[in-house]
């Protein structure tokens, strides 16, 4: 077991490092150099006066900064705490908003930033008073190696979930939890001297920081970290990406698999070999084996084998992954009712996991309920709340919210707890609706979002929300949208919304944000042409 600085000593004594790719560029880091850096933040920020124990939020765009000010800040004895940095076109007053309002219910008392956004965090000091310091993470150098050693129990970051079903908590992360996540996860994988990982993801994501950063790091392995906006810009450079590095591991939510088979041109793949990898890791929202099997078949001609694909599920409560299936298997589908089930395989090594009823009894098998969780990747707690942390944790499990059911001991994941859409005493996945409208119209995953909606007495109504494009015309879409989720699931469609792009919510790290569409549904703040409600429903 090791704390991440004793990690990055060890990693620092190997040849290897990361590779940060921007704008064009590519500027290779060892971690040596990476760990003399961040021993100029641990400096720079004791003398700024941080002292150990203070939250220090980081919100900075660039991927070596970030690790740079993670790493410096942990072997100061802060607590670094990751924000997402504002999106590219977004409403910075907005941004600024929100965050202000985490900041204050943690009680940081730092901000790292980059120079561009230093006012902006100036001006959000006036709303949090415990905010002492707003620091540029361009000034952050004081070489020195620190005199303080943080211990196994020590927090090592606080990870902020993505609010997908309510606001943002900061999930508290020890050296221990962080250690013996990574170590299951790079067991699971095989990770040999042999591998090296290419990455676009957020390092404010759970996925993309100890995934695919600090994964590499305690292995001591190389990686290539591209900023995410390269990804959605031009798919095609992930790919590109992983054939001219030789990357063996990459993983990427569902999303990406979906985007990448459509959006890659014939002419993009010019040189591509994707032999070299062979983990394809997919996780972070609901797996859809419809991707998984369009991406294998578009770029099987370049050499990617679906044996390569490791869909896993895990959460930030869990640190990451929480199970994995066998390497080299093709996904396992458990085609259940009306939809098909993607095995996210059986928990990691010294991990637990069960299904829990809503009368709290053990599921039998192939039985839908709570999915828990237990053993040594199980969170501290949510920061600085411990009624949720009670709430989440009980008698040493991790109740996680979402559900799903076990079969020969692998875990089949149907979605959130709060998001089924119950008619008539009956329940229904909202995955399992929007997959059908997906299949039926040809629209975008991440473009519909289905849920339910009642107002005092009366009972739930289904109601569907589709971003609208050019190509997409609602009278057209109405009855074949119908028709399909009646065929399916027996099931009448109330309303459907039809709005413009941007319309459904979604977190910073782009799931959908059902709860949050819904209420500004029930607002009557969406735009676009509703259909009329129906005076009658199907039986």
């Amino acid at each position: 077991m090791r704390t991440l600085p004793e990690a990055l000593d060890a990693a620092a004594r190997s040849r290897e490092g990361f590779t940060f790719i921007a704008d064009g560029r590519e500027t290779i880091t060892s971690y040596a150099q990476l760990q003399q850096r961040a021993f100029g933040v641990a400096g720079a920020l004791a003398d700024a006066g941080v002292r150990r124990g203070d939250l220090v939020a980081l919100a900075i765009p660039g991927a070596e900064p970030f690790l740079t000010t993670l790493l410096g800040a942990a072997m100061a004895g802060a607590v670094p705490a990751s924000l997402y940095p504002p999106s590219a076109g977004g409403n910075l007053s907005d941004y600024f908003r929100l965050t202000a309002g985490i900041l204050q219910a943690v009680g940081a008392r730092a901000v790292v930033t980059s120079a561009a956004l230093l006012s902006g965090f100036g001006a959000v000091r006036e709303e949090c008073p415990g905010l002492a310091l707003v620091l540029s993470s361009d000034d952050l150098d004081a070489p020195r190696e620190p005199d303080f050693r943080p211990s196994l129990d020590d927090i090592a970051f606080v990870q902020f979930t993505s609010g997908s079903t309510s606001a943002p908590r900061g999930v508290t992360v020890s050296h221990r939890n962080l250690c013996a996540n990574i170590d299951a996860i790079n067991g699971a994988l095989g990770t040999s001297g042999a591998d090296s990982a290419v990455s676009w993801l957020p390092l404010a994501h759970d996925m993309g920081l100890v995934g695919m950063a600090l994964g590499p790091l305690y292995a001591a392995r190389p990686a290539v970290l591209m900023m995410p906006q390269a990804f959605v810009r031009r798919p095609a450079e992930w790919l590109h990406a992983i054939s001219r590095h030789r990357a063996t591991v990459s993983f990427a939510p569902n999303f990406a698999y979906d985007l990448a088979a459509r959006r890659v041109k014939d002419r993009d793949l010019d040189g591509i070999d994707l032999s070299c990898w062979r983990v394809a890791g997919c996780g972070a929202e609901p797996i859809h084996a419809s991707s998984l099997a369009a991406f294998a078949r578009r770029f099987e001609a370049v050499g990617f084998r679906a044996s390569s694909f490791l869909p896993c599920y895990g959460l930030a409560e869990h640190v990451l992954a929480a199970t994995f299936p066998p390497r080299g298997r093709e996904a396992r589908v458990d085609d259940a009712g009306a939809g098909a089930v993607v095995s996210c395989g059986r928990p990691l090594p010294d991990h637990q996991i069960r299904i829990v009823t809503e009368s709290g009894e053990p599921a039998a098998e192939g039985e839908v309920g709570e999915i828990a969780l237990a053993g040594p990747s199980v969170m501290r707690g949510y920061y600085g709340d411990p009624a949720a942390t009670a709430q989440a944790i009980r008698d040493g499990w991790l109740y996680t919210g979402d559900l799903g059911y076990l079969s020969d001991g692998e875990l089949f994941v149907c979605g959130r707890a709060r998001d089924l859409i119950i008619v008539n005493g009956r329940k229904y996945h909202p995955q399992d609706l929007e997959s059908a409208v997906c299949e039926a119209t040809g629209i975008g995953r991440g473009r519909v979002v289905a849920f339910g909606s009642s107002t005092g007495a009366s009972a739930e109504r289904v109601i569907i929300v589709v971003e609208g494009s050019g190509a997409a015309q609602p009278d057209a879409l109405r009855l074949p949208i119908r028709r399909r989720i009646g065929d399916l699931f027996g099931l009448y469609v109330d309303e459907i919304v039809f709005a413009p792009a941007g319309t459904i919510r979604r977190t910073t790290s782009g799931k959908v944000r059902r709860g949050a569409t819904r209420a500004a549904y029930e607002r009557g703040d969406l735009g676009g042409g509703r259909a009329a409600a129906p005076q009658c429903s199907m039986p």
